[in-house]
């Protein structure tokens, strides 16, 4: 588990709390930044009772998961912070597992096609004065199952329960990479293209307009996914893709 006892020999000089239980490691990360919370303070649990995604979803967030949150103090956008927590992800599972993990566009993170890990990037403000942003990430390392609606979308990265590393090591593995690519962003982003596996594919997207689809060209350096549309090329900054055909 992500304690104190086992994060403070790793992260020395982070300010830490790591409840075992909490509703959102977002929302406690957003009050401690409001009450004074420095760069790189971070907030670790076992458990959240009411974990968001993005779009105001709900997320998953049962035992056998890292839930953490980094405070960030910095005006870079929202897509460039999603885009480097994504890759820093992928570099601690690598370097702690030897696994390699794919991204989907934006902030999605799978091994074999399935879910492992979800970023929620929010920014805080106190009137018209950013404050910083919380950086949520949520990584399923032993769960053994999961609810009906997710079982064909998600998966853990230990599935049969048992993981060789501990979710303290990850959580502190993740903020290490977080702050080495921090001062050279948006130098990540070649390597995010390159882990980008909705890149090369046909997309479908909604919005107010209705519904569309193109080809997924590249990513920008802000996050903006490039699709090559019928009518054009759009630069798609948030929302939600799928790589196959929408039912009518």
């Amino acid at each position: 588990m992500p304690d104190l006892a086992l994060l403070r020999p790793l992260l020395p000089d982070t300010p830490i709390q790591a409840p075992a239980e909490t509703t959102s490691t977002n929302l406690d990360a957003r009050r401690w930044l409001q009450e004074g919370a420095v760069h790189g303070s971070l907030v670790a649990a076992d458990r959240q009772t009411a974990g968001r995604g993005r779009l105001g979803r709900s997320f998953a967030s049962a035992d056998g998961g890292l839930y953490m949150s980094v405070v960030i103090k910095s005006d870079l956008p929202a897509g460039v912070l999603t885009t480097l927590c994504a890759v820093a992800v992928r570099r601690a599972i690598r370097e702690l597992t030897g696994k390699t993990a794919d991204i989907k566009w934006v902030n999605d993170l799978q091994v074999g096609g399935k879910k492992i890990c979800g970023i929620l990037c929010e920014g805080v403000w106190q009137g018209d004065q950013l404050l910083g942003v919380i950086a949520g990430i949520g990584l399923n390392i032993s769960q053994k199952a999961f609810p009906e609606e997710l079982r064909d979308i998600a998966a853990s990265l230990y599935p049969d329960g048992l993981s060789p590393v501990d979710s303290a090591a990850f959580c502190a593995a993740i903020w290490k990479e977080i702050f080495t690519l921090l001062p050279n962003a948006p130098g990540h982003m070649a390597e995010y293209r390159q882990a980008c596996v909705t890149l090369g594919q046909r997309v479908y997207w909604e919005n107010a307009a209705g519904r569309h689809e193109g080809l997924a060209r590249d990513v920008d350096d802000t996050g903006a996914l490039i699709i090559d549309t019928a009518k054009g090329t759009v630069a798609l900054s948030a929302g939600e893709v799928s790589v196959r055909p929408l039912c009518d």
